[in-house]
């Protein structure tokens, strides 16, 4: 569990410092006045709470992200929680800062002022965790539970990890990301003992991946329990608090990957290089690496103001369905990615293995004895489209016919509705763009310029310390 000079240097530079501290005391006390107040002209108590990763300390130096819980009466319904907490938090928000109404399980709101950001959610006090209504109302035993099991030392720990794992971009639950949770780093670091500890055990993972948070609770008809709630998920970590809950449910086979890569590349050659923040590429950069290559930007405007979530998760799957389409138009996708600014533009990346098709396709058809309808039909379909049909050596009709279409993003621009198939984005008609040095400037001045980083130059800074 003793951390390494590089990894003291390296939490020397992200645990906050005292004023830091100073920043988010204040900023709490801001909040919590103003909810105070707003609770009373309205009547109605409750306890205003700090949870989250400023609560556990766990933080890094410079997230000044508040989560502020205000727990109602367990009587109170979801409905409840939505119609007559929520008009308190926007009153209570509304003297503080600007402020904007987020979306998760229910409504939410964000408020900014002095450098910092604060979640102010409604949830209920509940004296059990199983009595829970909704996924917020076990927060609060989360931070009991840390709050017992943390030593200082393991806060550190987490720290560490928390850093390392947002920068090799598999930090966050959300669907962005479809990462680890601060709340399930904090699991791994107690559940393993220390920093390099988890990266130890990480290496050696094998998908699906059981870590034991609960002790002799883990039996193997709970974990059977559990991967048949969550059958899709290819790590399991059981919440102590409510151990038929998948605190990873999120993370998918990319991030897990990502994860158990970089740890073993770390225990081989620890660097800083695993903590730095990534570097956004020049625009000459940019247009250097994709020269000659086969890139196409799906570029959507949106039309209505949608939570992030629901942008991200609609993204990805219109990403994911192009792949699959595309490939029946024989166009080859080779890699593909989702990119949101959460408020009015999608892009949708893909890198073919072509731009270009041939400009003839071949047609192998039916062969005797097939019936007289199949051979009607592939003449039908064929005659007059090229060369053929013709009757092969082994009696097989064939043809070979010329295609309307042979240019990738012409494919892509005429057949955009087959695979933008999510509710927001299907009736949105795409820009389908090549990354010219104008359509780079303009994605990097949305502020893609990191994820143009990724999908354009794809290997890791990180993985330059896989090999030595």
């Amino acid at each position: 569990m003793e951390l390494c000079e590089l990894e003291l240097r390296v939490l020397e530079r992200i645990k906050p410092r005292v004023e830091e501290y100073e920043v988010v005391r204040n900023a709490f006390h801001r909040i919590k006045e103003a909810l105070e107040e707003s609770l009373r002209r309205h009547g109605v108590k409750a306890d205003i709470t700090l949870q989250g990763s400023i609560a556990h300390d766990t933080w890094l130096s410079g997230d000044r992200d508040l989560d502020v819980f205000v727990l109602f009466p367990s009587d109170w319904s979801r409905e409840d929680l939505e119609k007559k907490a929520l008009p308190i938090l926007i009153e209570a928000a509304s003297g503080i800062g600007v402020y904007e109404l987020r979306y998760a399980e229910h409504p939410y709101v964000r408020v900014r002022f002095n450098g910092v950001e604060a979640d102010i959610v409604a949830g209920l006090k509940l004296d059990r965790p199983d009595l829970a209504k909704t996924a917020v109302d076990r927060t609060p035993f989360h931070t009991l539970f840390l709050e017992k099991a943390l030593t200082p030392e393991l806060r550190d720990h987490a720290r560490l990890l928390k850093k390392f794992m947002k920068s090799i971009g598999v930090y966050g639950a959300e669907v962005k990301v479809r990462g680890f949770s601060g709340y399930a780093v904090e699991l791994l670091t107690v559940a393993y003992g220390g920093f390099r500890e988890v990266l130890r055990e990480a290496s050696q993972w094998r998908p699906p991946v059981v870590v034991n948070t609960i002790g002799e609770k883990l039996t193997r008809d709970l974990i059977k329990e559990l991967k048949a709630k969550y059958p899709d998920s290819i790590i399991y970590i059981p919440d102590p608090v409510d151990c038929k809950r998948n605190v990873t449910a999120s993370v998918n086979a990319k991030s897990l990957f990502t994860f158990i890569i970089a740890s073993r590349c770390y225990l081989r050659n620890p660097s800083t290089v695993f903590f730095e923040d990534p570097r956004e590429p020049s625009l000459e950069e940019l247009i250097n690496a994709v020269r000659d290559r086969c890139t196409v930007f799906l570029i959507y405007e949106l039309r209505e103001s949608l939570p992030p979530d629901v942008i991200w998760g609609e993204a990805w799957r219109v990403a994911s369905t192009a792949q699959r389409v595309l490939s029946t138009h024989d166009l080859r996708v080779i890699d593909y990615s989702a990119w949101s600014n959460d408020r009015d533009t999608v892009v949708i990346a893909l890198e073919l293995e072509n731009c270009q098709l041939p400009r003839f396709k071949h047609y192998i058809g039916p062969c005797l004895p097939h019936g007289e309808d199949r051979i009607d039909s592939f003449l039908r379909k064929h005659l007059g489209r090229g060369v053929g049909p013709w009757i092969n050596n082994e009696g097989c009709l064939e043809s070979i016919d010329e295609r309307r279409l042979v240019d990738a993003v012409g494919i892509i621009s005429e057949r955009w509705s087959e695979f933008t198939v999510s509710p927001h984005l299907k009736t949105i008609k795409p820009l389908v763009t090549t990354p010219s040095a104008e359509t780079l400037k303009h994605l990097v001045g949305l502020g893609a310029g990191l994820w143009l980083r990724d999908f354009i130059l794809k290997t890791p800074i990180w993985m330059e310390k896989c090999i030595f």
